[in-house]
């Protein structure tokens, strides 16, 4: 299958604070041209979303260039891969995305409002060849061969609410924001004082992420399983670092950045 690359019709702008900075930020989602990618500008560097330039994998993904370095970049990356945009450019007035409601829905929703555009160019896919397994302690995260982008995830947490859950979702930009762009990030009560000891976390609130304590969340959920549909959020934006779209099944139990980011880059040689 032959699918055109595809950027916004016109520039938007959101602000808010970083989840982990607390530091306010604007970010400008602007159109871009044929084989442009996605870029980030800050502090008038320029930085290719791309896993070369990965720098930090902690409670979030970050990108850097020299010493510039941009943090939490995973879910406006999910939300432009989620609905096929392949060139954009981001300018931002702070080192760290907005973390908003703490999902991607409100990237999808500045992409609706921009509009998309297609390009007179075939887009870059990007597929697993043959199948590819990374594993890192109790995590595992792999690809194989396929016509389509599916994502079939597991998590397993010590925890009374949190449990085992599993998800399945074939993506595309239907499904993407109906199903996967409103899951918020979470974490659990017992997390809360670690991510702070690290100097982390100084955005977070009850608005923007949901905590589970040992009898309930913080807010109700958007879904019943709305804590494993934001690992699988997580796992695209990361998974887009590869440099093209994603043609594979992808398999993962107990995930996280780093793993995911592993993957990106071991399938990112492979081009059709």
């Amino acid at each position: 299958m032959n699918f055109n690359q595809q950027t916004i019709s016109d520039s938007i702008s959101i602000s808010g604070n970083g989840l982990h900075t607390g530091k306010e930020c604007r970010l400008t989602l602007n159109p871009a041209d044929i084989d442009t990618g996605i870029i980030f500008f800050i502090s008038n560097k320029y930085i290719k979303a791309n896993v070369n330039n990965v720098s930090d994998t902690l409670r979030g993904t970050s990108l850097s260039c020299g010493n510039v370095e941009i943090h939490t970049v995973e879910h406006i990356l999910s939300a432009l891969a989620g609905m096929n945009i392949d060139n954009a450019l981001i300018e931002l007035t702070a080192s760290e995305i907005p973390i908003l409601d703490g999902s991607a829905l409100p990237f999808v929703q500045m992409i609706d409002a921009a509009g998309i555009e297609s390009q007179d160019a075939p887009a870059r896919i990007c597929k697993a060849s043959s199948m590819i397994w990374k594993i890192k302690g109790d995590k595992c995260l792999s690809a194989s061969p396929s016509n389509c982008y599916n994502i079939n995830v597991l998590m397993s947490y010590n925890h009374p609410l949190l449990g085992d859950q599993g998800v399945n979702f074939c993506i595309d930009p239907n499904t993407y924001r109906k199903e996967i762009a409103p899951a918020r990030t979470f974490c659990t009560s017992q997390e809360i004082d670690y991510i702070l000891s690290q100097g982390l976390g100084k955005g977070g609130n009850k608005s923007n992420v949901v905590v589970a304590y040992e009898d309930r969340y913080s807010t109700e959920l958007r879904f019943r399983d709305e804590p494993v549909r934001h690992k699988l959020l997580d796992i695209i934006g990361d998974m887009s670092l590869s440099g093209g779209r994603i043609q594979a099944n992808i398999f993962g139990l107990r995930t996280g950045h780093s793993i995911n980011i592993k993957l990106a880059a071991e399938i990112s040689a492979n081009w059709m």
